[in-house]
């Protein structure tokens, strides 16, 4: 069965805390944070020699080269603009190129079958960067961004998409990423986790061991009481403020698949969710949500 978040596009992630999240989360609701230097945490160096690949979203774009080389990647996705921003990769199937993409785009047609998520970046809030690997199959590529404004209107539709081709050299060799300080399977509908989320920089590996796409989202809240505000925020089509932050995860992982990204987590609230549709509802409805506070 077709999906129907990659139909609407739609996705959904230390004491004193990390400047940039702290900074963030201040502007998410309205208020003003000290200024410190921002810092990014990596566990690049502990990789064998892995190529990054630097990802800009701006309000509304994406930069990013135009051709990688097949093989384990890294990702690093800085959100320059005013609103949260994602990064999705949908493959072209056959010899189906950009310009069909866009074609269809205009056509109000149904989704074609030659359209498949294979990864993507969960959104971020402004200002804050994700690192996230990845190994894509060579072709042809698609990369955009699904999430909505306060309108509701996807940022997709406002032509913030870009073409990308991987080709079949390798350029990493057998790079292998280090053990992941959480593992999490993916599956119909549900978590399960190896650990607890106790870092503030926790690596995560992601295990689709389910039969159709999923998310792992992490989003801010402030307290147990806005889960259902920032669940409802999802049903009614991302309209509005949106309640929580996002900010990590991976917005697609397909069936058989695996990803892995760095949280960057200060203290608080969070919950990691799954927010695919299918007939019976919204994963998260189904189960694929789970709570979590980092102390």
């Amino acid at each position: 069965m077709r999906s129907l978040a990659l139909i609407v596009l739609l996705g959904f992630a230390v004491p004193g805390g990390t400047p940039d999240v702290d900074a963030a989360a201040a502007a998410h609701h309205g208020r003003s944070a000290a200024p410190t230097a921002a810092r990014h945490f990596s566990v690049a160096a502990s990789i064998a020699s892995p190529q990054t690949v630097d990802v800009e979203t701006k309000d509304f774009s994406i930069v990013l080269p135009a051709h990688i080389p097949t093989g384990l990647l890294k990702f690093t996705l800085h959100n320059l603009g005013k609103e949260p921003h994602e990064v999705r990769f949908i493959r072209l199937a056959g010899a189906h190129t950009f310009d069909d993409f866009t074609a269809w785009q205009k056509s109000n047609q149904p989704i074609p079958e030659w359209l498949s998520p294979a990864g993507g970046i969960g959104a971020v809030s402004p200002g804050l960067t994700q690192d996230y690997w990845v190994s894509l199959e060579p072709g042809a590529y698609v990369v955009l961004c699904g999430y909505p404004s306060e309108d509701g209107s996807s940022h997709t539709g406002k032509g913030q998409f870009a073409s990308l081709t991987v080709d079949k050299a390798s350029g990493n060799g057998t790079t292998t990423m280090p053990e992941a300080d959480v593992t999490v399977s993916l599956m119909d509908h549900h978590f399960q986790l190896t650990a607890p989320f106790e870092s503030h920089h926790p690596l995560v590996h992601l295990r689709n061991v389910g039969s159709e796409p999923h998310q792992a989202l992490i989003v801010r809240v402030t307290d147990e009481s806005q889960q259902y505000p920032e669940l409802a925020w999802f049903d009614h089509g991302g309209k509005g403020h949106r309640p929580g932050m996002p900010i990590a995860g991976s917005a697609d992982v397909p069936a058989d698949g695996e990803a892995w990204f760095q949280a960057n987590l200060t203290p608080g609230r969070y919950l990691m969710l799954c927010s695919q549709s299918e007939e019976d509802g919204r994963h998260y409805e189904l189960g694929m949500v789970y709570a979590f506070t980092v102390e």
